[in-house]
This record gives C-alpha cells, sequence and structure tokens, in this order.
C-alpha cells in the first residue's frame, strides 16, 4: 500500500520533508513535485552562490530535473537557509525564491506554494503579510503529521545532513568482529591446502541465498553472521552482487553470481546489462529491500573501522542513490574517501554524484509511491 501522509496547512509539509528526504536539510532548495494531490519524490540541492547566472544555472537543472518525472503538474519549492528573520518581516532569500517561482511558472507547472525555514523561524513567500520575526518553528516541531509518518521514515530522518562518519559500535563488538576478520581470512587462505570447508564458512555456500536471508535476520542472526557478511563483501565482485541482489530479488542474484564466476578476471565478458543496472539504468528496485540492506549495512558499518569500513560504506552510497538520496549517498561516500581517496567504487559514486546523475529509475512511474495529501 502506498505510504499517505496528510498535510492541511504549511507547518505538516515542513514538517513531512525531513521524513521524505531522510535528513534534516541545510541551506538547501528542496523541490517537491506533485501529480495532482500527491507528492511523487522529493529534490534536494544546495542552495548556490549569491550570483544571478549561479542561481539561473541551479534552477534551470533542478527544474529540468523535475521536467523527467512523469506525469508532474504542480511544484512546491522550499528554500532552507541558516539565515534569519531578526526583528524585520523580510524573508531571507526573496530574491532567490523570486527565481525559483518564475522559473516553475514558465516551465507549465501550477507553483503549489513556496515555503521558507530559516534559522529563527519559517514563512511563506506568497502571503501577503509575514509576523515580525517569521512563524515560530515550534509549529513545525509540533505538527500533526509527524504522528502520521511510518517508523521506517522516522528512524531515517533523523539524520542531519553532511559527511558525518558512522559512530562506531560499542569496544567489545568491535573487538570481537575483528577477532572474526581475522578469523575468517585464515580460513580462507588455508582453504588452498586442503578442501574441507570450515563449519564458519558453510553459509557461503549458497551466497545469493546467504544474502537474500541476511534481509531478514533478526537481531540474534545479525550477531552471528553479520562479521562474515562483512568479509565477504570486501570483494568488490560479491559486494556488488549484494547491492543489486538486495535492490531486485533472489532469481537476479542467482544470475549476478553466475556471472561472477564465468567472468573471473574478464570484466569485458560480464553481461552489459547486469553492468548497467550498476549505473542506474534497468527496471526500478524494490524500495523496501533496499531500506532492509541500508539498515542492516548501516548497523554493520558501526562495528569496523578504517579500511574495512570501505566496501560497506560504498554499499550504502549506492543503495541510497539507487533510492534517488543522492545527499545522503554524498555523505557515506565522502566517508569513504576520506578513509582511502583511491578506493575504486568510491571514486566512481563520487564522479557520478558530482555530475547530479540520477538512476534512469528514479523517473519512472512507480506503482506504489510513498506520497503526502496536499
Amino acid at each position: 500500500m502506498p505510504t499517505v501522509i496528510k498535510a492541511t496547512g504549511h507547518a505538516d509539509v515542513l514538517a513531512m520533508l525531513p521524513h521524505l528526504l531522510g535528513f534534516v536539510p541545510r541551506d538547501s532548495l528542496v523541490l517537491l513535485p506533485f501529480r495532482g494531490r500527491r507528492t511523487c519524490g522529493v529534490l534536494r540541492l544546495d542552495l548556490p552562490p549569491a550570483s544571478p547566472a549561479a542561481q539561473k544555472r541551479l534552477v534551470t537543472y533542478a527544474i529540468g530535473t523535475i521536467c523527467k518525472i512523469p506525469a508532474v503538474d504542480a511544484v512546491l519549492p522550499v528554500i532552507y537557509t541558516s539565515a534569519e528573520f531578526g526583528e524585520t518581516t523580510t524573508i531571507p532569500e526573496a530574491e532567490f525564491a523570486k527565481v525559483v517561482t518564475r522559473r516553475i511558472r514558465q516551465s507549465g507547472f501550477e507553483l503549489r506554494d513556496a515555503l521558507c525555514v530559516a534559522g529563527d523561524g519559517w514563512a511563506c513567500y506568497l502571503d501577503s503579510v509575514t509576523p515580525v520575526g517569521g512563524h515560530p518553528l515550534t509549529e513545525i516541531a509540533d505538527s500533526a503529521a509527524v504522528k502520521e509518518v511510518p517508523e521506517p521514515l522516522l528512524a531515517r530522518s533523523s539524520d542531519t545532513e553532511g559527511p558525518e562518519r558512522i559512530p562506531d559500535a560499542d569496544p567489545v563488538t568491535k573487538e570481537k568482529t575483528a577477532r572474526a576478520l581475522a578469523r575468517y581470512r585464515r580460513f580462507m587462505d588455508g582453504l588452498y591446502a586442503r578442501d574441507v570447508v570450515p563449519p564458519e564458512l558453510e553459509p557461503l555456500g549458497d551466497f545469493p541465498l546467504f544474502l537474500e536471508e541476511a534481509l531478514h535476520w533478526h537481531d540474534e542472526n545479525v550477531e552471528r553472521y553479520g562479521a562474515l557478511l562483512l568479509f565477504v563483501v570486501q570483494a568488490p565482485p560479491l559486494r556488488d552482487l549484494a547491492m543489486l541482489l538486495w535492490a531486485s530479488d533472489l532469481r537476479l542474484g542467482d544470475r549476478l553470481f553466475e556471472e561472477t564466476q564465468r567472468t573471473v578476471g574478464d570484466i569485458d565478458a560480464f553481461d552489459a546489462d547486469l553492468a548497467d543496472l550498476l549505473l542506474g539504468i534497468g527496471p526500478r528496485p524494490d524500495p523496501d529491500r533496499i531500506e532492509r540492506g541500508i539498515r542492516l549495512m548501516r548497523r554493520l558499518t558501526a562495528w569496523v573501522d578504517t579500511t574495512e569500513r570501505l566496501a560497506p560504506l560504498c554499499m550504502l552510497g549506492w543503495l541510497n542513490w539507487a533510492l534517488g538520496r543522492s545527499s545522503l549517498a554524498s555523505r557515506y561516500i565522502a566517508e569513504a574517501r576520506s578513509i582511502d581517496p583511491g578506493y575504486g567504487m568510491a571514486e566512481l559514486l563520487d564522479t557520478m554524484l558530482a555530475n547530479g546523475l540520477l538512476p534512469d529509475w528514479a523517473f519512472q512511474e512507480p506503482d506504489l509511491e510513498e506520497s503526502a495529501d496536499g
């Protein structure tokens, strides 16, 4: 079933937005596209410099992106800024708001209000009267719409945007994981000298099934097999297999695993359709499965340090990017590149994000949407 969050006023819309984005935006332009009365996505961009040319370029890109979404007929822009009203009725970023609203109308979209969230208040650019200091931010925090937000959206919206490091797990868990990873490395080294597979590696006998079951692990299974999953995704082909299987299904995972076995050492022989999936070309992924994978990898990433974080961070980056969350993806890739700027997957994803590349399926119309009544 679609997720429907009823918004009856401006404060409700502003209360809902961080839950749709997955974080609390700062100094951002956020565009909320509509099909009729329901939203069909959300786009966030950094505020441009206070230069007319820079502002026009950004707005042109933003509206061009919205135009790719099927059947959009209205747009609601929200400007988040650290600037403040102070003791005035002047809404911050008013000139930039004029550029945004004018371009929305020129592009044939209905302008569904235009809002500002400043450092000390909020307001609507289209209102004829603005209170001194804007409306209090507590109206957003106390909005009744938040009560309708599903728990998974509430959990992820507590993040603030930025390249903050994923917090470490407790020292006991980290030490236990480090010992397990070292043990698995010794096991793998020993496999070349004997034919017997150690019992601890037996769950990998059907690797796609192991990944599939990981999406449904309870806490005890995460504790039992989490370090093993962290170990196997250190290998790039298995890392990518995990991401794509979680975004699709076990059948595609089996096909990917067969391709991985067939094309060892020969990347040019890899099925082009499967390689395209990593670049966002193909059928729309299953968002529920991706959300499960994100929750699992966030938990496991906290168990490890430095280079052993690289693979799970890139997985988190790609999985969020696959859902259209480029800002959150950038956060994880920034952390990965701070560990190793030359890590291949992090470099690729960083380039894609820097060039504003979104997956093709972000512009496909899903059967079920997370949406909000406006």
